[in-house]
């Protein structure tokens, strides 16, 4: 299949085609072939475990795990499906490739668009879609509000400055807002790049980022006359620990795009209980009626203009007490939700796991004790990174070499030295 980057969706929210067109363009990309095809990529495919295999008094259960490069797993160990349901995973809002997994992340439920999907590829209509992707895997209770953390960031955005993230849409609204409201936001805008550099003063070398951002970085000086430091405080890079004092001091933040996947900055701060602001155009084909946020989490920006989003940014910030984006967070996503989807939409585990009930996994007495004879740990824990070197590895060679213990651990012949 073709790899094609729709890019003209990228700053276009109204595409003048018939629906099936649009599903056709975004499923022409996936992110499988370049981390499958690409050496230099091959250090950052992950497999990730919510949910280990375990034998326990006689009686074995499956497990699952989610990968961008499940088909190149699959192809080379086709015996882990006898202990794993496996989950493909596009990191886009296209559908995977990998036609012989088990589900398929889809980022939001649309069924008219997965009806559309399996009646075209009719060897996928046995897999299980979720509305869910990798961004929705978060750590509820690591990346959480900060207590006692004054709101010092009007602002707060965690993003790549490639073009589909419409950064300078964003530096245009920052001048709106000014314009409008007579005032100067306080932003903090991280663009997770090791190569850029904050200089002491303020002022941001990304002279050294990849072109596609530069160009988009070079057009917000344009933007900002080149006093962007009195506008946007860049970083190159916030450490994973350190996140959530950002979220925790932001009053609201801030999701420039109009089309790519779930999108993980938007769920931490969410959960970080931080109100977010997202185009109401975002995802709109992939989607359907399946929002981005549920509850008051946040806003829509209801045009794809600068005024708007200024707007959208003044009603926020200005009415706090307006929103609960934690709760209603919590209420759909955060880990023990994850787990109970994809668990709850396989027949297998409600016929398989000793008094199974909806909804209610993570709470289940018998998972609890087999997690722990298994892997010496409750399963809560096993969840929440107790085990991360049997739960969550990066890298080609660590992940053959947990695919190796999965193997041993269950009594599957390994072959593959």
């Amino acid at each position: 299949m073709v790899n094609i980057w729709p890019e003209e969706y990228m700053h276009n929210p109204n595409i003048e085609k018939p629906i099936e067109e649009i599903w056709d363009d975004i499923d022409n990309y996936s992110f499988e072939d370049r981390y499958e095809e690409t050496e230099r990529l091959h250090a950052s495919l992950n497999m990730v475990v919510p949910f280990p295999p375990m034998k326990y008094k006689g009686k074995f259960l499956k497990g699952f795990f989610y990968s961008q490069a499940s088909r190149l797993l699959l192809n080379k160990y086709p015996e882990l499906q006898e202990i794993f349901f496996v989950i493909a995973n596009s990191m886009f809002s296209s559908y995977p490739r990998n036609a012989k997994a088990d589900y398929f992340f889809t980022c939001y439920k649309n069924e008219a668009r997965e009806k559309y999907y399996k009646n075209k590829h009719p060897e996928t209509k046995d897999i299980i879609c979720l509305p869910l992707q990798d961004a929705d895997f978060l750590n509820e209770y690591y990346i959480a509000p900060v207590p006692y953390t004054p709101k010092t960031i009007d602002v707060f955005c965690v993003s790549t400055p490639f073009p589909v993230k419409n950064l300078p849409v964003i530096a245009f609204a920052l001048k709106e807002y000014e314009r409008k409201y007579g005032r100067r936001l306080k932003v903090v805008y991280a663009i997770g790049k090791r190569t850029a550099v904050r200089n002491e003063d303020g002022t941001f070398d990304y002279s050294k980022v990849e072109d596609y951002g530069k160009k988009q970085l070079q057009y917000v000086d344009e933007v900002f006359e080149g006093k962007t430091k009195d506008y946007i405080d860049f970083y190159p890079y916030i450490e994973y620990r350190d996140l959530s004092k950002y979220y925790s001091a932001a009053k609201c933040c801030v999701l420039g795009s109009l089309i790519e996947g779930k999108n993980r900055f938007i769920s931490e701060a969410q959960s970080c209980n931080v109100p977010i602001i997202v185009f109401k155009d975002f995802n709109k084909y992939t989607r359907g009626d399946f929002p981005v946020f549920f509850g008051n989490a946040g806003e829509y920006v209801p045009e794809f203009t600068p005024e708007s989003l200024a707007d959208t940014i003044d009603k926020v910030i200005s009415n706090p007490q307006n929103y609960e984006p934690r709760k209603n967070y919590l209420e759909h996503y955060g880990r023990k939700n994850f787990v109970n989807t994809i668990i709850d939409a396989n027949p297998y585990y409600a016929q398989n796991i000793p008094d199974y009930e909806k909804g209610k996994t993570h709470d289940n007495f018998w998972v609890d004790l087999a997690c722990y004879d298994n892997y010496q740990v409750c399963y809560h824990d096993f969840l929440y990174d107790k085990k991360t070197n049997l739960s969550h590895v990066v890298g080609l060679p660590n992940i053959e070499k947990l695919v190796k213990y999965y193997y041993q651990k269950f009594g599957l012949p390994w072959k593959y030295d």
